[in-house]
């Protein structure tokens, strides 16, 4: 198995672990919670995997550190890293949002 796939199959089980003892602990079904919790995982994942920012924030820092040194600071042009993380989380809420959809539409009936 290859390094990628391997993280991969890691992120997918920490995520549904994860997923799994929240479910638990609020006592609703693991795949009532799926695609809101897959949904936060892509969000952080996408958050902390693309690089450079065109944010008020970081705009802020780089006028700021241009005034007080007289540095010109170049910014950083936006890029999303296509990671195996990422995926796996995009996959995780792929099959929530699936699983939401056929909660709404009564194909799984609610429990009893």
């Amino acid at each position: 198995m290859k390094k990628t796939q391997l993280i991969f199959v890691i992120t997918l089980l920490i995520e549904a672990g994860l997923t799994y003892a929240c479910s638990s602990f609020l006592s609703i079904r693991f795949i009532e919670l799926m695609f809101f919790s897959g949904l936060l995982f892509s969000v952080l994942t996408f958050w902390f995997s693309s690089s450079g920012s065109n944010s008020a924030h970081s705009h802020y820092k780089a006028h700021s550190m241009r005034l007080m040194s007289g540095a010109n600071i170049e910014h950083n042009p936006f890029r999303l890293r296509w990671t195996a993380y990422f995926l796996a989380s995009l996959s995780f809420t792929g099959v929530g949002l699936i699983f939401f959809i056929l909660l709404l539409t009564d194909v799984i009936p609610p429990v009893s």
